[in-house]
């Protein structure tokens, strides 16, 4: 009897728990078919900004009561409870819409940040072209200024003096003629040429008497200097030492040249170019001339060359000795 009761009992349990049971599913289908029937409706931008956050939904403890009831009644209402849970537990679509507008919050924020930044950017560069056209207003304001003073700008910067000089230097013919040998104390000419006429060669201005002939060129100005020096010679101008250069015929100088040595002896010519009151070297020639001596010329070098009291006390010695001499021998007659 007692088993029976407490068949009974059992069974009325699994009653009770499965009436339950199917109270709370009934209560849970109800909201969420009201969820699904909102989803489908879509929600503007307003109402997505105005929706408030959904409540928690609290009636989870039940089934976890009913299950401590009736453990049995439970396990055989799992897999309904199962079935319905996502549809529970899913989010409500404002929930959703509020998530997706807090989403979209920070990359709305970066694009303003970035709009800002580019207007600042662009105030920038604005204000740069401005300061750069007044700039050159004032610029263009000072020219106008200096040229209605009548001001000039200063010249660019020029070439020195010297460069300019040189510059200007025109390259030319140059010949010279000096005698094989010399005489003493006999005079002989010396003779330079140039030619700036566009000629090659300054040798036609040479009288051409058989002596050295030297050829070469030249480094000149519009005014030119040639100088003849010796350390054994007496040298006489013949022509001006400064000359002009001529573009229509050969510039010349000439030298009467008095040899006061024997032996051979150096002629250094010297062309200078004039440059206002400096004279520049552009080129040197040096011949060398040998003086011959006769045997009159050699006793008359000698006495040049002798002491003149040796030599007059020579001339008397002689002049006693001979004397002498010729009154012995007419003494004897």
């Amino acid at each position: 009897m007692l088993r029976l009761f407490s068949i009974l009992l059992l069974l009325g349990g699994i009653a009770a728990a499965v009436f339950g049971g199917a109270a709370v599913m009934k209560s849970f289908k109800e909201p969420a078919a009201m969820d699904m029937e909102t989803a489908g409706a879509p929600l503007t931008m307003d109402e997505m900004a105005e929706a408030p956050m959904p409540e928690v939904v609290q009636a989870a403890p039940e089934p976890e009561l009913a299950m401590e009831a009736a453990p049995e009644a439970s396990m055989e209402a799992a897999p309904e409870a199962m079935e319905e849970a996502p549809m529970a537990t899913a989010p409500a679509p404002e929930a959703r819409s509020m998530a997706k507008s807090r989403s979209l919050s920070p990359s709305e924020f970066s694009d303003d940040e970035t709009a800002s930044v580019a207007s600042v950017q662009d105030a920038f560069d604005t204000a740069e072209n401005v300061a750069e056209d007044a700039f050159a207003d004032v610029g263009d304001a000072a020219d106008a200024i200096a040229e209605a003073a009548g001001v000039a700008a200063p010249p660019p910067p020029s070439k020195s003096h010297a460069e300019a000089f040189m510059e200007s230097l025109q390259t030319v013919p140059v010949a010279h003629e000096t005698p094989k040998t010399a005489e003493y104390k006999r005079a002989f000419d010396v003779t330079l040429a140039l030619d700036a006429t566009g000629d090659d060669t300054a040798v036609d201005a040479l009288p051409n008497r058989g002596g050295n002939i030297v050829t070469g060129e030249a480094k000149v100005s519009e005014r030119v200097e040639a100088r003849v020096s010796g350390a054994n010679f007496e040298i006489v101008e013949m022509s001006p030492g400064i000359q002009k250069l001529s573009p229509l015929t050969e510039n010349v100088w000439r030298w009467s040249v008095m040899p006061l040595s024997a032996g051979d002896h150096d002629l250094v010519f010297e062309i200078y170019a004039i440059d206002q009151d400096s004279v520049v070297p552009l080129r040197t020639f040096r011949d060398t001339v040998t003086v011959q001596v006769s045997g009159l010329n050699r006793a008359i070098a000698f006495a040049d060359q002798a002491n003149p009291l040796f030599v007059l006390l020579g001339g008397l010695g002689s002049a006693i000795a001979g004397l002498l001499g010729a009154v012995k021998f007419f003494g004897r007659r």
